[in-house]
């Protein structure tokens, strides 16, 4: 062999991209390249019969060339890519990869072995376990995101079948409506024969199809929100006429073109059947009541002049020299017929605030004060042996109808009196500020029960404690009240609890309305 061959194999050795080295059969390094010194920075004087391979190694490396690696290669002769760690000469680990063959030279046993490094070889493959594992998570996630659209489709079809509904779209390029399996139960064919467009329009009612048309053609505008919602009559091909609803939203790509266009059909001829019954007996109980109210206002004004009559027989019999057993029956009779005087003025009132859009009231200057004061003497006539007391706040300066507000306060201080507690004073209080007047109506006792609170000031409604009570009127004072309220402008309010007690409180301005 010539010099210059033995040069050029002696750097082909020395430089190879890849460490080799030699090493006897217990690891001692006998032959070793730059590479693999430049690698592991040490110089291959301090490696070659000074150190072994495996003192190279990581401990845990260490341990699988003495249980693995190197009975492998005893075993096979040769072993390849086998993945160890060498320990740098600074401490840093490089990942190699190590292929070995066993032989003899001059009748010794050598290992002669080629190492490369692992490092990107191992990035890459955490880079390909990564993107499998990501490819795996996004598997996973358009499978359940697939599971979960039939889930979401599953329950929109059940929807749709549970309202009744009736799917269609339209196709963009010719904006001709599509209809699904189903619509042909409207038009009376068979679920065989497939519904075009252009029959289904042609069956729209002609006085219904021009706002139907005009309905589709603004929700095509772009520069509308693209809404479209449809009633209009069907007839079919068997001859039935229906009432459809058709509801639909169009979308639109950014150049302003038509991406979308989807809608239901609703057959809501059943509704529009009960709704139209349903008119006709409101109407008709309308009318009835009217007709019972007004008759109750023609009998109240009818009675009034036989009642007005036996109170004037019964006041000149009281007048007169009569037995004591007489006399008490003749008061009787006085006190009934001035119950039934009231009865007949409340439902007067009653017929007259129901239809004739209101209590009539005529307000003037007033001292409410002294109206109160009037009635709050009556009252204690009326009722011998109740507290009533009267409490003033303000000048009593007001404006209003003075009668009306009298029945105003007679109606809750009765109320008061008929439902508080009996051995509890009821309290009476007017009071007047610049720009308004109220009264108030204090008692204690039960509380008012809140449900009927909610509808306390409605007419013809007691609630069961009145009716225990066994309470002599037909459930119109409270309502009449309100009206008298409200002819003045004003409001009513109640409050009822254990602790506080009732108060009905009525507010009014006192200004000229």
């Amino acid at each position: 062999m010539q010099p210059a061959d033995h040069d050029v194999r002696s750097e082909l050795f020395e430089g190879a991209p890849c460490g080799l080295l030699s090493t006897l059969e217990n690891g001692t390094v006998c032959h070793v390249n730059r590479t693999f010194c430049t690698w592991l920075g040490y110089s291959a004087s301090e490696l070659i019969e000074r150190m072994r391979l495996q003192d190279l190694l990581t401990m845990g490396c260490k341990i699988f060339h003495q249980t693995h690696w190197f009975p492998l290669l005893q075993m096979q002769g040769s072993v390849a890519e086998v993945q160890l760690e060498l320990v740098h000469r600074d401490g840093h680990t490089l990942p190699v990869l190590v292929n070995a063959v066993r032989g003899t030279h001059q009748g010794a046993v050598r290992h002669d072995i080629a190492v490369f490094v692992a490092s990107d070889r191992r990035q890459y493959e955490r880079e390909l376990l990564k993107a499998r594992r990501q490819a795996e998570e996004l598997l996973a996630n358009v499978r359940s995101a697939q599971e979960a659209l039939a889930s979401a489709q599953a329950r929109l079809r059940l929807a749709l079948d549970s309202a009744e509904l009736l799917v269609w779209d339209v196709e963009t390029a010719s904006v001709t409506p599509r209809y699904e399996a189903g619509v042909q139960r409207l038009l009376g064919l068979p679920e065989t024969v497939v519904v075009a467009a252009r029959d289904f329009l042609e069956r729209i009612n002609p006085e219904d199809r021009a706002s139907e048309e005009a309905a589709f053609s603004a929700a095509l505008r772009p520069s509308g929100d693209g809404t479209y919602v449809a009633e209009y009559r069907l007839r079919g091909h068997d001859g039935n006429a229906r009432a459809i609803v058709s509801r639909g939203r169009a979308f639109f790509a950014a150049d302003g073109s038509l991406s979308g266009f989807y809608g239901v059909l609703q057959d809501v001829t059943t509704w529009r059947r009960a709704e139209a019954v349903l008119r006709e007996q409101e109407q008709q109980a309308h009318g009835r009541a009217m007709l019972a109210e007004q008759l109750v206002g023609i009998v109240s004004h009818d009675l009034r002049t036989p009642l007005h009559a036996v109170a004037l027989g019964a006041s000149l019999l009281a007048s007169s020299d009569l037995a004591p057993a007489q006399l008490r029956t003749v008061g009787r009779i006085q006190s009934a017929t001035t119950r039934a005087s009231g009865l007949i003025s409340d439902l007067l009132d009653f017929t007259q605030a129901r239809l004739g859009g209101g209590l009539r009231v005529e307000k003037q200057p007033l001292e409410l004060h002294a109206v109160v004061a009037e009635v709050t003497e009556e009252l204690k006539l009326a009722w011998p042996g109740r507290m009533i007391e009267h409490r003033l706040h303000g000048d009593g300066n007001g404006f209003g109808d003075p009668a009306r507000l009298a029945q105003v306060v007679t109606n809750l201080a009765n109320n008061a009196l008929t439902y508080g507690a009996a051995d509890q004073p009821i309290t009476i209080t007017s009071a007047t500020a610049v720009g308004d007047m109220s009264l108030q109506v204090h008692n204690r006792g039960t509380p008012i029960p809140a449900e009927i609170v909610s509808h306390i000031f409605e007419p013809l409604r007691r609630g069961e404690q009145q009716v225990k009570l066994g309470a002599r009127n037909v459930g119109l004072g409270l309502y009449i009240v309100q009206e008298i309220a409200t002819s003045h402008g004003g409001t009513v309010s109640v409050r009822s609890t254990a602790e506080e007690g009732t108060t009905f409180s009525v507010e009014l301005p006192t200004t000229a309305l």
